[in-house]
This record gives structure tokens, C-alpha cells and sequence, in this order.
């Protein structure tokens, strides 16, 4: 029987802390990465060249066992509790001493594959021959609730203001849990989503009837989407089911040899986070490229279309007058031109 254990360190020691003023600050992180760095090649996981060896293919006593970390918090599968508590938890216990950390006791946990664990947000369970990894339920009616008390503390604001604010949040966690077996989990979020708004804007008209509300509220595209004119509510469900992939061995954005790689991965993360025609179509014609600097954009950074001849001078709207350009870019350019666009 596979096995789990999720076993975070105990925080810090001393000698760390005295460079984090907050315990979980920003330099947590990267302090955890420097001091944990070589504990996912513990257990036979890569070749001498970086390559990764699957659980299954790693030699005795190693075979079966496989480490997952993130900052300072992972998890180890193994084929039996038994090698859990043998084999692995003793030699994570020395390498972390060698560090000067130790294991904390309290968050320490071994549980059956069946069972599952929560890892960053994430349930990961067998079902019968299938494992899947889908949102933590927790971390779900944590958003739902976060939606919730939004609305019930801005019932009299304009409903531009709702998606204005909201957009952000349900765009982000939909984006998060894309790459798990998520669809199930969004269209119950999506349903719940409507649910509290359509008692928002019933609350906000208690005078008016359903049909009413719904054409000043809700835009019927297939289904009740909220909107405020041209500005409507980011679904869920509009992040598609996407599968993460691995960074290749060893491959460091740094090495001046591997910076084709890093394009190529780079234009197919920026790829998934569009969800615009237009803009993919634009972003293809421009080589994923700024249409102002030249430079490639990179995976955060706001992208902006601009029209090549303004609009005030003639120009039409169509993707042909378009280019896709940085923020910043867009916002230089038109603070030379005397006119105004969304700040950088």
C-alpha cells in the first residue's frame, strides 16, 4: 500500500531568522530553497546530468520513493509506511540537521494514497486505479466565503465596481487551480458565484421583478453572465483544464545557450493566459514581441493593444490597426503624445 507523509520543517532556526523580521515573509522562501536545496536528489531521483529517474526505475533500497518539495513544506511517497519511517524519515532527519533544522513533530503526517493529504492548497487522493489532485475543499469555500462578504459589505455599489474589484480574485484563483482536475470543482464554484450575486442584485432592486433584474444585472451569452456594459464578471470556468509542464533537467533560465528554450516555454505560458482571439492573433503576428520596444514579453507582464493610427485620427478598430504592446510601452507613448491610457 503507497503511502504518504507530509512532513514540513519546523520554522527556521535562529541563525535564519535573524534575517526574516516576519516568520512567512517574502525572504522565507528563498532562505528555505538555499538551506533545502539537494534534498529532492535524497532518494535517487536524477541522473548526473539532471535527467529525472522515474520512482519506479530508481535503484534498491530507493525504489518507489519519490520527494516533492516546495519551500520549506513536501511530501514523500513510498511504497509502505514501514520504508516511510525506516528509511526516509531518518535520513531527511540528518540531512536537515546538517543544516541545522529539524522536523517538526506536530505537522509531521503519514497517511494511505486512499486517504489522500492536502499539499499548497491541493487534495491529493487515489480512487480505486485513478489518482487525482483536485482543489483542497477548505481553500474552495474560503473563496466562496471571500466573495460573499465582499458583497454583503458593498451592496449599494455599481455593479462596474463588483467586477472592477472581483475580476482579479476569481481570475487568479482560477488560474491557480487550472492545472488540476479542477472543471467539476468551477462549475459548482460558478453555480454558488451566481447564486450570491443574483441575491445581491435582488437586494439592490427589492421593487423590481425578476425579469427586470435579470436584463440589468445579467447578460444572456448562453448563460447569466453579470455584467455592466462592456465590462462582465471573469467565470471560473473560462480558465481552461491545462496540464503544467515541467522545467526539462537542469535547464537554467540564466544559461545563455537555453534562452531559445526558455522563449518557446515562455510564449506557451503566455499562450494559456490569453483568452482573447484577437490578442493570440496579435501576439502570433508580433512574434510574442512588444510592437513598441521590440523586446518578448514575459509571463507577468500587462500587455496592452494598441492602435498603430489612433482612433481620434482615422483609425479603425479592426486587428489590422492593432499591435500588442508592454504597458508601460503604451503608457510612455502616450504621455508623448499628449494623451492619457491606464497607468503603468
Amino acid at each position: 500500500m503507497s503511502c504518504f507523509a507530509s512532513i514540513p520543517i519546523h520554522p527556521l532556526t535562529t541563525r535564519i531568522r535573524r534575517f526574516c523580521t516576519i516568520v512567512g515573509g517574502v525572504i522565507s522562501p528563498l532562505l528555505a530553497n538555499i538551506a533545502l536545496d539537494g534534498m529532492e536528489r535524497l532518494f535517487g531521483a536524477e541522473t548526473p546530468a539532471g535527467s529525472l529517474i522515474p520512482p519506479a526505475k530508481r535503484k534498491h533500497p530507493n525504489t518507489g520513493i519519490s520527494l516533492i518539495r516546495y519551500a520549506d513544506d513536501f511530501v514523500v511517497t513510498a511504497p509502505t509506511r514501514e520504508v516511510l519511517e525506516t528509511y526516509v524519515q531518518p535520513r531527511i532527519t540528518t540531512f536537515l540537521e546538517e543544516r541545522g533544522l529539524r522536523l517538526s513533530k506536530a505537522k509531521t503526517r503519514v497517511a494511505p494514497i486512499t486517504e489522500g493529504l492536502n499539499f499548497l492548497g491541493f487534495q491529493i487522493r487515489r480512487f480505486k486505479r485513478t489518482l487525482l489532485t483536485t482543489p483542497q475543499k477548505e481553500k474552495v469555500h474560503k473563496h466562496l466565503r471571500s466573495i460573499k462578504a465582499y458583497l454583503d459589505t458593498h451592496q449599494q455599489e455599481p455593479a462596474g465596481k463588483i467586477v472592477h474589484d472581483r475580476n482579479p480574485v476569481i481570475r487568479g484563483w482560477a488560474n491557480y487551480y487550472r492545472h488540476c482536475a479542477a472543471k467539476q470543482t468551477c462549475n459548482k464554484v460558478r453555480h454558488r458565484q451566481w447564486q450570491m450575486l443574483w441575491r445581491w442584485a435582488k437586494r439592490r432592486q427589492p421593487n423590481k421583478g425578476s425579469r427586470w433584474v435579470k436584463g440589468r444585472y445579467f447578460r444572456n451569452d448562453g448563460s447569466w453572465t453579470f455584467a455592466d456594459g462592456n465590462a462582465e464578471l471573469v467565470k471560473p470556468t473560462s480558465a481552461p483544464i491545462t496540464r503544467y509542464v515541467k522545467v526539462s533537467g537542469r535547464n537554467s533560465p540564466y544559461d545563455p545557450k537555453l534562452r531559445a528554450y526558455w522563449q518557446e516555454r515562455t510564449k506557451r505560458q503566455i499562450a494559456r493566459q490569453t483568452y482573447s482571439q484577437v490578442r493570440m492573433d496579435l501576439l502570433y503576428r508580433y512574434g510574442y514581441r512588444c510592437g513598441m520596444c521590440r523586446l518578448p514579453f514575459g509571463t507577468d507582464d500587462s500587455i496592452d493593444e494598441d492602435h498603430i493610427v489612433p482612433r481620434h485620427a482615422g483609425g479603425s478598430d479592426p486587428s489590422e490597426n492593432k499591435r500588442p504592446v508592454h504597458r508601460w510601452c503604451h503608457h510612455q507613448h502616450h504621455q508623448r503624445r499628449g494623451y492619457k491610457v491606464l497607468k503603468a
